[in-house]
């Protein structure tokens, strides 16, 4: 069924979000803001990052400025989530390809793919150097799909947030949420899976 994987990286790929979550709340108390662990995550996972300054009525430059120097100061490495090194190996082996679209930036991305190694198993990256709006827009997936001569029915978008399951939407391409933590609901998506590996049933 499916040729073409598309896939967001943080929460999807790979178990980030307690740097994520972390850095955040951190990033908002040096803001001087008093915000609850569950009720950011729960922002994070149901829109992005943007959607705290928001929130908090904050600068968005200003936030990811302190959010970014936070997080690099963590020493904690993210490992990837159970299955996703079978699961993209065995989009290779099948002679399908996969890509990346993700809001981090390239060279951190390709490091931690790297030390897993699990770079070769992917065609192309987009990330936050890249002159396309964020996601929900779909303007990455549409310049794949065209770069690669993508059939919509034969291309799927997969990922943890209902930013990644509209931007797949809005370009006309299948869907997959990866719904690890059962936290989100009512999300448009064409399937939903709860573990990586249950995506290769779908495509049987």
């Amino acid at each position: 069924m499916f040729k073409h994987y598309i896939w967001d990286f943080d929460g999807t790929l790979y178990d980030t979000y307690p740097v994520i979550l972390d850095g955040f709340v951190a990033a908002l108390k040096e803001l001087h803001q008093v915000a609850d662990r569950k009720e950011v995550y729960r922002t994070l996972k149901a829109h992005s990052s943007k959607e705290l300054t928001h929130v908090f009525q904050l600068p968005f430059d200003q936030l990811t400025s302190v959010y970014k120097d936070i997080e690099s100061k963590d020493p904690r490495v993210p490992v990837p989530f159970q299955g996703a090194k079978e699961i993209l190996e065995w989009v290779v082996a099948s002679g399908h390809t996969n890509y990346i679209l993700t809001h981090r930036d390239p060279p951190g991305t390709k490091e931690l793919l790297e030390k897993d190694e699990l770079l070769d198993n992917f065609k192309e990256i987009i990330g936050s150097e890249s002159p396309f709006p964020r996601k929900p827009a779909p303007d990455a997936i549409q310049y794949l799909m065209e770069k690669y001569q993508m059939n919509p029915n034969e291309t799927v978008m997969i990922g943890d947030r209902n930013m990644d399951i509209l931007a797949g939407n809005a370009a006309g391409v299948k869907t997959i949420f990866f719904d690890e933590d059962q936290l989100l609901i009512d999300v448009p998506a064409t399937y939903e899976v709860n573990e990586l590996l249950a995506i290769r049933a779908i495509n049987s």
